[in-house]
C-alpha cells in the first residue's frame, strides 16, 4: 500500500532533489524469542519541502523500486541515492542520479551528495513508532505511516489539525454533486 498525502502528485521536478532509500521495520527482542515479521519500506523525499511517500514493498529488486520510483518521482528530477545495485539504472530511466557510498563516507567528499534527509527520516519514523507501540498493532502499520506523513505534511501541533485533516479527507474523495440524470432541468 502506498501512503502519500496527494497520492496522484508526483514529487520532485526538472532540477529539484529527491533522495531515495528503503529501510527495514521489525526486530526481535533481545535477538531473542519470537521473531517479528519485518516489512520493507521504500521512500522518497523531495528537499526543500514537507513532500515525500513511503510505500511498503515485498522486495528490493532493481525492477519494484525501479517502477515506484517512476510513479511517484517526476522526470527530470535529481535522484540521491547510496550505491545500491537496485538504482544503478535510474539514468537510463529519465532521471539525474548520484549515489554516495555509505560504506566509504556518508557524505561524497568531491560531489557533496548525502542521504541524511532519508537516514533522519527514517530514524523520526522508527522513533515515533516505538512510542506508539506499533509492534504491538501489525496490522495498522500502514496506518502509523499515514500518520507520521500527515504530521510531516501540516504538522504535529497546528492549531486546526482537525480542521486540516477534513480539508485533507475532502482533496483525496471529492464529494460528488448532483448526478445529471437526477437533474430536475434535464
Amino acid at each position: 500500500m502506498l501512503v502519500s498525502y496527494n497520492y496522484e502528485k508526483k514529487i520532485g521536478s526538472v532540477g529539484m532533489v529527491v533522495e531515495i532509500d528503503e529501510s527495514k521495520f521489525g526486530k526481535r527482542k533481545y535477538d531473542r524469542g519470537k521473531r517479528v515479521e519485518d516489512k520493507w519500506v521504500f521512500g522518497g523525499i523531495e528537499r526543500g519541502s514537507s513532500n515525500c511517500f513511503f510505500k511498503v514493498v515485498e522486495d528490493q529488486t532493481a525492477e519494484t523500486l525501479i517502477e515506484i520510483t517512476k510513479k511517484y518521482v517526476e522526470l527530470g528530477s535529481i535522484v540521491l541515492s547510496y550505491c545500491w545495485q537496485s538504482y544503478t539504472s535510474l539514468k537510463d530511466e529519465g532521471y539525474t542520479h548520484y549515489r554516495v557510498n555509505h560504506s566509504k563516507n556518508f557524505k561524497d567528499p568531491v560531489t557533496g551528495v548525502h542521504t541524511n534527509s532519508t537516514e533522519g527520516t527514517w530514524s523520526a519514523i522508527k522513533s515515533q513508532f516505538r512510542k506508539q507501540g506499533t509492534n504491538k498493532c501489525k496490522d495498522q502499520f500502514d496506518s502509523y505511516l499515514g500518520e507520521y506523513m500527515f504530521r510531516r505534511k501540516f504538522g504535529s501541533f497546528a492549531k486546526a489539525l482537525f480542521t486540516t485533516f477534513m480539508h485533507g479527507i475532502v482533496d483525496l474523495y471529492l464529494p460528488r454533486t448532483q448526478d445529471s440524470k437526477d437533474d430536475p432541468k434535464e
